[in-house]
């Protein structure tokens, strides 16, 4: 996308775009980070409103990358790369494609909405609050937009320090032992991680740490079944897929809100998908992994749909139900096919999103003193509307209704393991029925149960009677997500526009077929 000046010129405005803006991306919230406390010291405003003007610069950046982007131009885009340790053949090597630019977007927007859907909580030690944000921030980003596998690897290790200090500082009861089983358990998948790093990296001649030099690297079928299980293993633990699954209820339901929210992002599943997959195709392929990930895949969903109908509180409801989500998006991966892994990074996308709203929404309950246990009978639909409105959109798109955005990534994730697999394919569509009671139940108690008839004067039934709906601050913030899950379960295209072309190839690629240039979805 150039502006060309008569016949010989070309403006230079596009190029040195294109060089700055992935940078200021990555670095932005860097400089926020360092730039928040530091205005706190001095006296230069309030560190929250601080935070979020330098989050809401990030989400206008995030906009324009998505301006900018050509779905129909194949390869990276927005590209730029900066000589950083030459001897070892790693540069800052940046860039954006059709699966990498939606998670830029989603997450330069999902941290600023929150933190103003969160505004009215109290906050104590809001310039550390605000400087773990915005290195977390950046380490999203870094690992979204890195074609370095250094750079990748930095980026995801920064995630863990300031989530870490979030859950471990900021949260309820509880989060000492869940921020230390976080922790430990993903540091040690990103130990293996590295380790695999540095063997590839040895095996390309010590000369590149680049992603695609590396894709055209020749390993034998043992190493890259062992190299694959590194990967796999600690991106498996991030996304909390089975068995690794048992940190995430009791790390969402001590977190604050925010991180909360960003504990659910599906990192580890887009790792999975952009590096372990294109670079160890044989191991990928190999029958035994294949029906090993496929059966994990399977019980994850079934166990996720299951231990979410029998929660008793609203946020381990969200998490159990993510564990479920999480076995059909890998389920997606593994199939390879065109439309199973465009299924799944539509899945990732979409659940940010509702994922986001649902504890937001949680959040909101809390803060006007309601309590989230699903045992007690509320009945607030007829005292707060509008929240009971947008709460029972969010929980239909978190269970696939047809209309909301949920359905679009699950049903293209069944339709294309159908394709390779379709008894395991049809088995993982019983999870339906599964969403179906969890979703029932997380709305019936708290909006339609009779507490709001109860004459009680107990504190639970005061809250009740005495609930205000949501304030326009709250519905602006809640509503946005509202509008982006009715938009996208009902006019998908442009995002599956975005998306497919990067899954066709990376399927046609691994699994040895030449590509199909016509095929799209439509």
């Amino acid at each position: 996308m150039t502006m060309v000046i008569g016949s010989d010129g070309v403006l230079a405005a596009e190029v040195v775009f294109d060089a700055w803006l992935l940078p200021a991306l990555l670095l932005w919230p860097l400089v926020g980070a360092a730039l928040v406390p530091l205005l706190a010291r001095v006296g230069a405003g309030q560190p929250r409103s601080v935070t979020l003007g330098v989050l809401l610069l990030q989400a206008l950046l995030g906009l324009a990358a998505l301006l900018h982007f050509d779905p129909d131009a194949a390869g990276w885009q927005l590209s730029a790369t900066y000589a950083w340790l030459p001897s070892l053949g790693a540069n800052l090597s940046l860039g954006v494609d059709g699966l990498s630019l939606p998670f830029v977007v989603l997450t330069s927007w999902i941290i600023p909405l929150s933190v103003l859907g969160t505004w009215h909580e109290p906050l104590q030690r809001q310039a550390s609050h605000g400087a773990l944000l915005l290195l977390l921030t950046a380490g999203m980003i870094g690992v979204f937009v890195s074609r370095d596998l250094l750079l990748f690897y930095l980026s995801w290790e920064l995630m863990l320090i300031p989530m870490y200090g979030l859950l471990g500082i900021w949260g309820s009861a509880g989060r000492s032992r869940a921020a230390l089983v976080y922790a430990l358990l993903t540091f040690g998948g990103s130990l293996l991680m590295l380790v695999a790093i540095a063997y590839v990296y040895v095996q390309a001649g010590s000369i590149t740490l680049q992603l695609d030099d590396l894709r055209a690297l020749s390993l034998t079928e043992s190493e890259q079944l062992w190299l694959f299980a590194a990967f796999f293993l600690a991106f498996a633990i991030k996304s909390a897929l089975v068995p690794f699954h048992t940190w995430l209820a009791p790390a969402q339901a001590a977190a604050p809100t925010i991180a909360a929210v960003l504990l659910g992002m599906k990192v580890g599943t887009y790792a999975m998908l952009r590096f372990a997959v294109p670079l160890f195709p044989l191991a990928f392929n190999h029958e035994t992994v294949r029906a090993v990930v496929l059966a994990i895949s399977v019980v994850a969903i079934l166990h996720g749909a299951i231990a979410a109908s029998a929660q008793t509180d609203m946020r381990r409801v969200l998490s159990y139900a993510s564990i479920s989500h999480v076995g059909l998006i890998v389920l997606g991966i593994m199939a390879l096919t065109t439309t199973s892994v465009t299924g799944s990074a539509v899945m990732m996308i979409n659940h940010g999103i509702t994922t986001t709203a649902l504890f937001l929404l949680v959040a909101m309950l809390e803060s006007r003193g309601i309590t989230t246990r699903l045992a007690v009978e509320q009945g607030l639909a007829r005292r707060v509307p509008l929240l009971a409105v947008f709460l029972t959109i969010a929980v239909m798109s978190t269970i696939a209704v047809p209309g909301t955005n949920g359905f679009v990534g699950e049903w293209l994730v069944l339709l294309g393991t159908f394709e390779r697999h379709p008894v395991t394919a049809i088995i993982a569509a019983t999870s339906v029925v599964g969403a179906a009671v969890y979703g029932l139940y997380l709305l019936r108690m708290p909006l339609f149960g009779a507490g709001a008839d109860r004459q009680s004067d107990g504190p639970a039934d005061t809250a009740v009677r005495t609930m205000r709906d949501l304030d326009a601050r709250e519905a602006l913030v809640i509503g946005t997500f509202v509008v982006a899950m009715l938009w996208l379960g009902l006019a998908p295209q442009r995002l599956l526009r975005t998306i497919e072309p990067v899954a066709s190839s990376l399927s046609s690629v691994v699994r040895g077929m030449p590509l199909p240039p016509t095929e799209r979805l439509p």
